[in-house]
């Protein structure tokens, strides 16, 4: 058991190493962060588009006949406060402990831009996962080293869906529940109460929460169909079903009284589950089936070995089951001692059942595998753990034995499994530990800055800190028109009032989707990204065409659409990160000149309004400055775009963008520099930097490959690269050519081999 209590630790730290991106993260703390200052509310403090706290007398106005009387009978207060609507954040207790323990705990280091402390909480999590899921299976009979493979299988399975974000507590909530249960089956009726605690600490941290009310339809009924046959199935009894059909009403009245959001809480589950517009909800990738291969969420492999593992388990119980059923018959007729005879297993139809309803579950919707995994692994393992137990005892009474025992497993076999678990701990553990290392510990490629290990496992480097800071040292306000997955990092990144908590510039979406917009509003989100009407259907004729870009004057009227839909909605800032830069709406922006870039890196675009007189302002501090940036690196880059967009002062502007680059080696600067050239002047000065660095980066990549931002380098020199061959196929020097496409396809993959070997 040593062995597999290290084995247990290992598969659980490393179920917790996968990358997943953390939109929901920032969210989470900025919600957090509110909640802690100014309490529990429905007034959502981050964006002008949002719900309204209510319901208000206008709201119950159109509410049906029945609840009017209702509304009129007790009055409009007390329906505010047992159901109110507006702002209904179900994860509000996780958010409220990720922002203490990241930013006021004694462990918090958010204010050295590290986060660690949430790793440390999902590192946590799933521990506590693992010992769940190996005491359950335990108690189900299984022996200790398969209740330890099976528990080590099942965040095995889910891993690559562990992520840093509520749905974290909802894993550890149901191993918990099934424990709860299983107790409650196997030891005693009295253990059911645990679910009272479970789901009212489970109700406060995440929607998730009504799986348990779920499942105990299912365990009652079944328990009660049960309960007159108790030589065949398991069953808590008559008296267990009074105290699960108990416990389960002080739970749901615990629900609706210790939740800030009383029975909203219950019916915003139901709003998003099943209204009119819930399908809608789940058009996101996390929702659609388990086994649609394409699918970038998570990954489905290990579920389907489950899947198969589950149904062929399933037959070979069945067929032990019925195959020992004669044997142990006539087992019990010899002279062998009663202590001795091996009872066939009880069914137990409630466990069962629920673990194939949380599997259709999973098949159904991807996000659900990680619960799968947790309830039907401890199932998988009792049923291999009784089809060994029946196979032995059949064939130990059809042979000289004559009797239905169950034979102890040979020394000489337990030293073999002991041996084998030692090594395939050994193995894991250096395997996975080495790779921790190399992706978690060693350079990160993609930042110099923002590269701890939190920061690498959500891709947190990409989120716009610069551009936040840009935002509170300059004082914006106002609105601000955002990508979804960055929306709850600009709530988070920004300086709230500290007498309301509402943001300066309020978002026009953020990832919270059905928690805080209607439809409607999330519709006109999608609309306006994808560049309006006219943007959507000139990249659809460009597509047809083949081509990927429209041409100049195209995204001219895409720019003059997108000015209408923005100012129509109040938006003067626009925030944008880099896998946008290509399409419709940034080009189209870029074209039109009453917005412009004010602020911009590698991952981030920021551009205002011209004619709001603030942005004015901003605009003509760039060049005086009186508008304040990060750091050199931003500020350099900005007066550099600034000053080669307006040919004037052209050899400066080539300068700051050299600055640029020696600050940060990489992609935006970089283009700066090439953009000069096309200032006859500066061109002989624009190509001997860029060769010069060039040759640079191939003489001296293996050094370089060992420090922070060595893909910001990569890109910066593919860059410089195709400007060399393109100048090469300009003097017709082939030779040169053909050295730069050789050079140019040698950086590509080694970029792209440094994407792969950092990735887990």
């Amino acid at each position: 058991m040593i062995i597999g209590w290290i084995a247990m630790i290992i598969f659980a730290l490393h179920a917790s190493t996968h990358m997943v991106g953390a939109g929901d993260t920032w969210v989470a703390m900025a919600c957090g962060r509110h909640f802690l200052n100014h309490g529990v509310d429905t007034v959502e403090p981050f964006s002008a588009y949002s719900h309204k706290s209510g319901p208000t007398e206008a709201e119950v106005a159109k509410w049906p006949s029945w609840a009017k009387s209702i509304t009129k009978a007790v009055g409009l207060e007390t329906v505010q406060y047992w159901h109110p609507t507006g702002w209904v954040n179900q994860n509000w207790l996780t958010h409220v402990i990720f922002y203490w323990l990241s930013h006021e705990s004694p462990f918090a280091d958010a204010n050295t831009l590290s986060f660690n402390t949430l790793v440390y909480w999902k590192f946590a999590i799933y521990i506590l996962t693992i010992i769940c899921v190996y005491y359950t299976t335990r108690l189900l009979g299984g022996n200790s080293a398969l209740s330890a493979v099976f528990a080590c299988f099942a965040l095995f399975v889910g891993r690559s869906f562990f992520d840093i974000r509520p749905a974290g507590f909802s894993n550890l909530m149901v191993a918990a529940y099934l424990l709860a249960l299983v107790l409650a089956t196997y030891r005693n009726k009295l253990y059911i109460w645990l679910i009272v605690p479970v789901i009212v600490f489970w109700c406060n941290l995440h929607g998730g929460y009504i799986y348990a009310f779920i499942m105990l339809v299912p365990f009652a009924g079944l328990n009660l169909l049960t309960s007159f046959s108790k030589k065949r199935f398991r069953s808590i009894g008559l008296k267990g079903l009074y105290h699960t059909a108990a416990a389960g009403f002080v739970a749901f009245i615990a629900c609706i009284i210790f939740n800030p959001f009383h029975l909203t809480n219950l019916t915003h589950t139901f709003v998003v589950s099943v209204s009119e517009h819930a399908k809608e909800w789940r058009t996101i990738n996390e929702w659609h089936p388990a086994f649609e291969w394409n699918n970038p969420v998570g990954d489905e492999i290990p579920f389907l070995i489950m899947y198969i593992i589950c149904w062929l388990v399933l037959v070979l119980w069945v067929a032990a089951l019925a195959l020992s059923a004669g044997s142990a018959g006539a087992g019990s007729k010899r002279k062998a001692s009663r202590s001795a005879q091996y009872e066939r297993p009880r069914v137990d139809l409630p466990l069962m059942v629920i673990a194939a309803l949380t599997i259709y579950m999973a098949v159904r919707s991807r996000r659900f595998i990680p619960i799968a995994a947790i309830v039907a692994c401890p199932v998988l393992a009792m049923f291999i753990d009784q089809v060994v137990r029946m196979i032995s005892a059949t064939v130990n009474n059809m042979r000289k034995k004559a009797e239905f025992v169950v034979s102890p497993m040979p020394r000489y076999v337990q030293m073999f499994f002991t041996v084998v678990g030692a090594v395939a701990v050994v193995f894991f553990g250096a395997w996975w530990g080495f790779k921790f290392k190399r992706v978690y510990l060693d350079s990160w490629p993609t930042d110099t800055e923002l590269n701890s290990v939190f920061m690498r496992m959500t891709a947190s480097d990409h989120k716009p800190f610069s551009a936040c800071k840009f935002i509170r040292d300059n004082k914006l306000k106002g609105r601000v028109f955002n990508y979804w997955t960055d929306g709850g990092f600009l709530a988070w990144g920004q300086k709230p009032d500290p007498d309301t908590g509402k943001t300066p510039l309020q978002l026009v979406m953020d990832g919270r989707a059905q928690a805080a917009y209607d439809r409607d509003d999330f519709q006109s989100w999608m609309y306006i990204i994808g560049g309006g009407t006219l943007g959507r259907q000139l990249s659809q004729a460009a597509k047809a065409r083949g081509k990927k870009f429209l041409s100049r004057a195209e995204y001219e009227r895409v720019g003059k659409e997108l000015d209408k839909l923005l100012t129509d909605r109040g938006v003067w800032v626009v925030l944008m990160p880099a896998n946008q830069f290509d399409g419709p709406f940034v080009r189209g922006l870029e074209r039109n000149n009453n917005w412009r870039l004010i602020f911009f890196n590698n991952k981030q675009k920021l551009f205002v309004d011209i004619r709001n007189p603030r942005a004015q302002e901003l605009f003509n501090g760039i060049t005086s400055g009186q508008t304040v940036y990060p750091n050199e690196f931003s500020k350099n880059l900005i007066v550099a775009h600034i000053l080669l967009a307006k040919r004037k002062k052209v050899d400066k502007g080539l300068n700051f963008a050299i600055e640029a680059f020696k600050e940060k080696p990489s992609q935006a600067p970089m283009q700066q520099i090439i953009s000069a050239r096309r200032f006859p002047a500066l061109a002989a000065q624009v190509d001997k930097y860029v060769i010069d660095y060039y040759d640079d980066f191939l003489e001296n990549k293996n050094t370089y490959s060992k420090q922070h931002g060595y893909h910001n380098r990569t890109v910066a020199a593919l860059v410089a690269g195709n400007h060399l061959y393109r100048l090469a196929k300009g003097r017709k020097d082939q030779k040169s050519a053909n050295l730069y496409v050789a050079q140019n396809k040698a950086c590509d993959m080694e970029r792209r081999r440094i994407i792969q070997t950092k990735r887990w």
